[in-house]
């Protein structure tokens, strides 16, 4: 099961090196973990859209430093900043040993408005927060659409306005 996770990195970091702003795909991740679709740069620096019992989540997943939400900077990690076009959304990520236990790197979890979820599906973004020190990091858009029917069904969500 470990190898499938590693791989499903592997292949984000992947495409990420492939193009300029990697897109989000649906992960071939363990069902438990809830996540929808998933997204990584070239560090390795994952983000996946889930919806455990219809609850709007942004997740964070990390090799190394760790995620945002990192206990070892205090038990929520501070607050993330998510902007999306002059949108400004205050996320708090909390650390979630399941990530760990199903796919050996370390994780946290934000509750994520709808609003700033339809956002992204328009506009990339870009996130700011804590893990072992400050980070950066971008939400592309890229995909999101693509994946929005499954996404909506999922989560309870209105179809995106077009």
């Amino acid at each position: 099961m470990i190898v499938r996770v590693l791989l499903a990195v592997l292949a984000c970091v992947i495409g990420g090196n492939a193009v300029a702003a990697p897109g989000w795909t649906r992960p071939q991740l363990p069902a438990a973990l809830g996540f929808i679709v998933m997204q990584c740069d070239q560090r390795e620096f994952c983000f996946a859209i889930a919806c455990p019992d219809k609850k709007l989540q942004l997740v964070n997943i990390s090799p190394g430093g760790g995620p945002m939400g990192n206990p070892d900077v205090g038990a929520s990690g501070g607050a993330a900043k998510l902007t999306v076009g002059k949108e400004v959304f205050s996320l708090s990520f909390s650390w979630d040993d399941s990530i760990l236990e199903r796919v050996g790197n370390a994780g946290s979890r934000s509750e994520l408005p709808v609003a700033a979820l339809m956002a992204l599906a328009r506009t990339t973004g870009r996130i700011e927060g804590t893990n072992t020190a400050p980070v950066k990091a971008i939400l592309p858009s890229s995909g999101l659409k693509q994946h929005w029917p499954v996404i909506a069904r999922t989560c309870g969500l209105p179809e995106l306005p077009r």
